[in-house]
């Protein structure tokens, strides 16, 4: 069941029971929201074509869509890059400790609002708003049977020509709005996105909580095969280059320019590199021909 998230049993075994415990939790979730996802779209498809044929292609179609994209904005939170984030210092001895701190704070919580963030946090609320209003509609099937019934009422004696085809209409955004004003209906409302937004808000807790050490271990994990597969190809291009001795006597190892590899991130010599400085790069790809 945790495989929901992505999880690397693997590694998943080496942490924590308070961890596994938090992951499972997590994962228990999503489940819950999936089965009101699933409820809330059978019961949309009800509402506007009364076919329990409807209500299963609903439940499945959009529940799939939902599925998709809730797994989606959590599984991406459980993954950090694999070059480490380094925070150079901002600040001097000479400044207090308590400004130290807040902008140490601030800019921590700079890097976490991202685009990324805030599109995953989007795309979350509107499938929370599409789950909740039909799913609070059925908690309050009674009162919203009556909505239903009294507008149809309404518009038949407004269009005596169109009688049939209004008894065999429905009317379920009707509802909604006249359901939305309703104090117990808004409380059930707030309840229903706090529970979808749930499992993304355990994640995140995941992600950023210091004592959690799955993704850090997963990230390990990654460098390793990173680096397997580096050195690998890089044994592969030196044995072809060796067919040329005495011609070539090149090392590419030694012709890397980053001191991190494969990460490439850390330069061996700062002063000499200079990050998008195209004639640098042209005499480092004329230095090995």
């Amino acid at each position: 069941m945790i495989n929901v998230l992505g999880i690397d049993t693997r590694i998943f075994d080496q942490v924590s029971l308070l961890e596994k415990n938090a992951y499972r939790m997590a994962t228990n979730v999503f489940l819950v929201v999936l089965g009101i996802s699933l409820l809330a779209n059978g019961y949309m498809g009800l509402m506007l074509y009364s076919s329990w044929i409807a209500a299963l292609v609903f439940a499945l179609f959009f529940g799939c869509i939902q599925f998709s994209i809730l797994r989606i904005a959590l599984i991406t939170l459980l993954s950090k890059p694999l070059a480490a984030e380094e925070i150079a210092p901002v600040a001097t001895l000479s400044q207090p400790s308590a400004v130290i701190t807040r902008w140490n704070a601030l800019k921590k919580m700079t890097n976490r609002l991202r685009l990324s963030s805030l599109f995953r946090v989007l795309f979350v609320g509107l499938i929370a708003l599409t789950i909740s209003f039909p799913f609070c509609s059925l908690l309050m099937l009674p009162k919203a049977l009556v909505i239903e019934e009294s507008h149809r009422t309404e518009l038949i004696k407004a269009n005596m020509s169109n009688m049939n085809e209004i008894r065999h209409t429905h009317f379920p955004f009707h509802v909604f709005k006249e359901l939305l004003p309703e104090t117990g209906f808004e409380i059930l409302l707030c309840i229903s996105v706090c529970l979808v937004f749930a499992p993304l808000v355990l994640v995140a807790r995941l992600r950023y909580h210091s004592k959690f050490e799955y993704l850090e271990k997963a990230r390990q994990e990654m460098l390793k095969l990173v680096a397997i597969d580096y050195d690998e190809t890089l044994e592969q291009c030196q044995y072809s280059l060796n067919k040329d001795f005495p011609s070539n006597t090149k090392e590419l190892k030694e012709l890397s320019i980053y001191a991190d590899a494969p990460i490439n991130s850390v330069f061996k010599n700062e002063t000499k590199h200079t990050i998008g400085n195209k004639t640098a790069f042209n005499q480092f790809i004329q230095s090995i021909e």
